[in-house]
This record gives C-alpha cells, structure tokens and sequence, in this order.
C-alpha cells in the first residue's frame, strides 16, 4: 500500500525541533507501508513546492501529522488530492487540537477522515482502507459536471466537492453544431417506444435529440462521469427542454440530475456505481400519513411510457414513465448529511396539475420524514434502504435512517 506522508509545524516553531520525531515516525511506517513524501510544512507556499515535486494523486491513502497547532491552514490543501486521509495526533504542542479540526475539515468535502493518536490505531486505520480501496476510488475519483447554473431556488444547495463548470454559452456552441437530423436520429427509437405522445410536435422532440447529442458530445470531451444541468435557463432561449435527454442518459447508465443541482447528482452517482441502478429525482408533490408523492418532468425510462411537454412552461419535451412497483429507497443528500428512508412504489398519478411522472410511496411515519428532511429534491432507487445507509455511512456521510 502506497502512503503519502506530510507533517505541519508552524511557523512559530522550529522544524528542527521534530526532525528526531519525524524520523522516527517515517522510520516505523517504512515498515509496514510504502511511504512516499515525508515533508515538513509551515507555509502554504511550501505546499505548492510539495505539489510540484510529487504527484499525491498515485498514493492509496493520505497520512497528515499536525505536530503544533496553527498548521491547520497548509495541512488542508492536501484535501485536493481527495485521498482517504488519517490525521495522526499526539498529546503535545496542540498537535491533537489540529488534528481534530483538520479532520472536519475533510470531512466536509466527503472524504473519508480518521483521527489516530498512536500507531496501532493509525496501521489499523490504513489497512481499513486499504480493504475498501475500489469503493472509494470509485467514489473519489468520479468527474462531475454542472451544465449553466445552479438553479437560483435551491436555496439549500450545499457542494464541496470538486466539479467541472461548462458555461451555457459553450453548451450553445455544442447544440449549435448538431444538426436536426443528427437530433432526430438520437430520439427516433425512443419516439417509437412511446405508448403515447401528446403536446409534443417533431420539432420539439428534434430540439430534444439536439439537446441530447450536444450533451453527449460535453461528456466525452470533459471525461465526466454525470453532470447536471440549469435546464431553465434553456427554456427561453431554445423553447426547448432538456427532460428527455436526461431521461435517456439515467436510462444509459450516466447520471443526469436537473435545475443544476450538484448534490441530487452524487447520489444518483453513488446509485449508479455501487448499485447499477438509475435514481429518479422528484420534487414531495403532496403527502399523508402514510405516503409521499413525488413527481418531476424526467425520470429514467426504465418503464412504459408518454411522451409529453415540460409542465411548468409548457414547451419542449417531458416524459411519464410507469415507474416499476416494489420495495425501493428514498433519499436525500445535502453537504455530508443524508436522509434515507424505506419505501414502497405502489402506484401513479396523472393529474395535469403536477409535474409528468408522478409516483406514490408507501412509507412510515411520512410525517415524521418529511420533518427531518433536509430540503425538496429526493433521489428513489430500487435498492434496500439498509444498504444504502451503510454505504454513505463508510463514505463519511451522516446518516439518518427513517
């Protein structure tokens, strides 16, 4: 296992003082691991010496030493690399006082953080993740992008994860070299499937098969591995809506999450890597004692389906998909906490008065749930709600479970 090593002293202290300790240190992590790095910081200068003379992107696991206190401000550029990172602390020179605040610090970007105070519990630490090393590669490694902006009304919106930005100006130059029979040709097969088409036109649904390929086109030259979009920015300018190309794409296996919402796409992310399973994001249409009804305008066409336009502008193009019925989970992630609740599809609804997929829950206590939810946007996947707590508890999340 391949461990990179950096220690802080601060700028009030000699480095001189810890040569002994860091050598030692070195010295018995040597034995048992790979151990690359080994620099002593006081500055967020030298960090960016460090960055340039060795890449921290090719070790498994981060090892960072607060000797002294007031190290904490260098010590945290090392959360760019996203590695899972052990912060060793020891009794002296408030080193343990940084550690502590350090691994927050990680934390809130969704990396996986121990505190150690002794070498037990740091091995210990390193060969757990060393267990679960492919997990957290696919976790940490995964390129997401956001298409124009964060919708304006995701007054909760919270994201400290690294994504790539591509302005709308450049989708536009993207949907404007697609041409409409190159957008026709992307929908036809998914028109024909239709069990209904109602509002649409062919135009619109060109647009849409425009739309699609354009995205298309973004993901493969960025590398990301799902991307969400401010698709009401669009609405005005190309009369056109993105839902149907996002329906697409979770449908592909690539997350596409709506109205630019950042954190809606990671747990569509986490869904689609660790479970294979599509996520359709719905906005809490109503609820009761024991149901919830989401609804939203795309979902994954994973059921039969029509064709319709998008509900709140009445342009473009939109889809109800028959959702499957069965047991699933419900769930909603802001920043590092996360809600996840058991549930059940036991049907749809088709009123013109909501968004075009409208699906109902069967869930406990839906009162109670919709109390401690942490904002509107929740994610349904088919998988079991026990599971997919624990796993965004081992990615660092804080769960609650309903």
């Amino acid at each position: 296992m391949k461990v990179g090593v950096v220690f802080g002293v601060s700028e009030l202290a000699s480095p001189k003082a810890f040569e002994k300790k860091v050598s030692d240190f070195l010295t018995k992590l040597a034995r048992e691991f790979e151990v690359v790095g080994g620099f002593i910081l006081s500055k967020r200068e030298e960090f960016k010496e460090a960055k340039e003379s060795l890449d921290f992107n090719k070790v498994d696991a981060l090892v960072i030493y607060p000797l002294t206190g007031g190290t904490e401000m260098v010590l945290k550029e090392f959360a760019v690399y996203r590695r899972p990172t052990v912060v060793y602390g020891d009794p002296y020179n408030n080193s343990l006082a940084a550690g502590i605040e350090l691994r927050e610090y990680f934390r809130e970007r969704l990396i996986p953080s121990t505190l150690v105070k002794d070498e037990n519990g740091l091995k210990a630490a390193l060969l757990g993740y060393d267990d679960m090393k492919e997990e957290l590669d696919r976790f940490l490694k995964a390129r997401f992008g956001l298409i124009g902006r964060i919708s304006a009304w995701l007054v909760n919106e919270r994201f400290e994860l690294p994504y790539t930005h591509i302005s709308l100006k450049k989708f536009y130059e993207y949907y404007c070299q697609v041409s409409d029979e190159e957008g026709w040709s992307a929908v036809e097969s998914i028109v024909e499937k239709a069990s209904e088409i109602k509002e649409p036109q062919k135009d619109d649904l060109i647009k849409a098969g425009r739309i699609y390929v354009a995205i298309k086109r973004i993901l493969e030259d960025y590398r990301l591995d799902g991307f969400t979009i401010g698709c009401f920015d669009l609405v005005m300018k190309l009369k056109a809506t993105p839902c149907l190309a996002l329906a697409m794409f979770n449908a592909e296996g690539i997350p596409a999450a709506c109205e630019g919402e950042l954190n809606a796409l990671l747990g569509m992310l986490l869904a689609r890597r660790f479970f294979e399973k599509p996520a359709f994001m719905g906005n809490i249409a109503d609820y009761g004692d024991d149901y919830i009804l989401l609804a939203h305008c795309t979902a994954p066409l994973i059921g039969e389906y029509i064709i319709r336009s998008h509900f709140e502008s009445g342009m473009g193009v939109g889809v109800d998909v028959q959702l499957p019925k069965g047991k699933a989970s419900l769930m909603k992630i802001r920043g590092r906490k996360a809600v996840v609740a058991g549930v059940e599809v036991i049907g749809q609804e088709h009123s013109d008065s909501r968004c075009r997929t409208q699906v109902k829950l069967r869930i406990e206590d839906a009162v109670d749930f919709i109390d401690g939810t942490l904002g509107n946007h929740h994610l349904l996947v088919y998988v079991d709600s026990e599971e997919l707590a624990d796993l965004l508890s081992e990615l660092g999340f804080e769960v609650m479970l309903y």
